[in-house]
């Protein structure tokens, strides 16, 4: 059974080379091969973008998306420890705040009378729901997986997929079979943005043969295969470019797919700003963003 699911998840794997194979394939044939004049530039850089693309696709199947080493393990164990000390002491100093001031005394009309009155109630409610939602907000509230037997520090999700847990989880793509984490996330961002590329580049330089076929007189099935060809590369360019462009959005942001996902009012804590946002992800050399190297 196991085999068998582990099969299955290399599908989609096989279905995606299936379709650049197809791409490629009736690309080179009614645009490339008829219109060769030599290795040009525009060939050359084309070719050079498919190349890195398959490097960085391959790289993110492969790569380890995030595993938690024992020493984080640890320092998750203590910084609990910590945090949960530090809790105890400010709740002991909330609650003495908030007894010395639940009882108070008024004066009656005649300013003989008095009476002692809990004028407080509400703020006491008030005070204990505050203090949970700072610990909510903090983030230090203790996770454990169950399933992988150690303690989740922050933004760590478990992928049932993987049966693992990952550092800054983003997403499991079943393009790749694999789980886009820490470790691998900025080269999954240049595979995309690879394929983001080369299908504008297509879809632009393939419109002269889709003209060309209209107007023209072709075998039914040639007709057929270059304008379902262009449409599709049409549809795929715009949804790998849209899901490019939501990639982006999310480094400058520091949020991954999941935290986007939540509905939490803390989504923006990780924010330093765009460009450290940037630098975090893709590395403090802005040359090297786009080159499918950690």
């Amino acid at each position: 059974m196991i085999f068998w699911n582990r099969l299955m998840s290399w599908i989609p794997v096989i279905i995606l080379l299936g379709i650049l194979i197809f791409i490629y394939s009736i690309y080179f044939v009614y645009n490339i091969q008829p219109n060769f004049e030599g290795f040009t530039f525009g060939i050359v850089i084309q070719h050079l973008m498919i190349l890195m693309f398959l490097i960085s696709m391959l790289r993110a199947m492969l790569l380890e998306p995030g595993a938690i080493c024992q020493d984080l393990i640890e320092e998750t164990w203590r910084q609990w420890d910590e945090y949960q000390q530090q809790e105890k002491e400010r709740m002991t100093e909330q609650r003495q705040r908030r007894s010395q001031r639940s009882v108070k005394t008024f004066k009656t009309e005649n300013d003989e009378d008095r009476s002692v009155v809990n004028m407080d109630a509400d703020e006491n409610l008030d005070d204990d729901y505050n203090i949970k939602k700072d610990i909510n907000q903090k983030g230090q509230e203790k996770r454990f997986c169950k399933k992988c037997c150690i303690p989740k520090p922050l933004r760590t999700h478990h992928c049932s997929q993987c049966r693992c847990c990952w550092q800054r989880m983003d997403h499991h793509c079943q393009w790749i079979n694999n789980c886009v984490a820490k470790d691998n996330y900025k080269i999954f961002v240049c595979m995309i943005f690879y394929a983001s590329c080369l299908l504008v580049w297509v879809s632009i330089s393939q419109y002269r043969v889709f003209l060309n076929v209209i107007e023209t007189d072709m075998p039914d099935l040639i007709l057929f295969l270059i304008v379902l060809h262009y449409y599709f590369i049409l549809l795929i360019a715009v949804l790998i470019t849209g899901f490019f462009i939501f990639h982006l959005y999310l480094i400058s942001q520091n949020k991954t797919t999941l935290e986007q996902l939540e509905d939490k009012p803390d989504r923006l804590k990780y924010n330093e700003g765009v460009w450290q946002n940037f630098k975090s992800i893709m590395g403090s050399n802005i040359l090297l963003w786009f080159l499918p190297v950690k």
